[in-house]
């Protein structure tokens, strides 16, 4: 009876474990991203960790910068992380891991390239054009074929719409 329950004892201990979080933040980044971009896309939840072994004693440091950087880098048009939770792991007695662990919304910058097509919500700023060099762009289309031309260009924001429909016009 008493072999049995040692050993009952001994398994909890070797096989249990703890997790402390340790701070939630709006937003996270290891990556350089342009701030002003405005076209950010809210991603899926993703979590991203850095483990090192102990055997009796850590054999490493866990970073926290590689946790997020795995994170992030779960796709390829992420640019950061937001409402992260960050949180130490503390898996081991005298052997098992220690690290730490990232864990977030992607931001996703559809402005990089060959991310754009796959965020067709995104917003896209508008293209400044004056009205002469709009003009030149289309000097013998007429007002109707343009407008036509208009109705049918898909994944414009309402803003940039109204932008190109007064340019047509001759609104300012």
């Amino acid at each position: 009876m008493k072999k049995t329950a040692f050993a009952v004892i001994l398994s909890a201990v070797f096989s249990s474990g703890c997790t402390v979080r340790v701070a939630d933040m709006t937003v996270g980044s290891t990556k350089n991203y342009n701030l002003n971009s405005a076209q950010f896309v809210k991603g899926s939840r993703v979590t991203g960790e850095d483990n090192i072994p102990v055997v009796l004693f850590p054999l490493g440091v866990p970073n926290l910068k590689t946790a997020m950087d795995k994170a992030i880098e779960k796709d390829k048009c992420a640019v950061g992380l937001s409402d992260v939770v960050i949180s130490q792991l503390n898996h081991a007695f005298l052997f098992g891991t220690y690290g730490a662990r990232v864990e977030g919304n992607l931001i996703i910058d559809a402005s990089q390239p060959g991310c754009t097509s796959r965020f067709q919500g995104a917003y896209t700023p508008p293209v400044q054009l004056t009205a002469p060099v709009a003009q030149a762009v289309q000097p013998s289309a007429s007002k109707e074929q343009r407008l036509a031309e208009l109705a049918g260009t898909p994944g414009l924001s309402y803003e940039e719409y109204q932008r190109r429909y007064k340019l047509i016009m001759g609104i300012q």
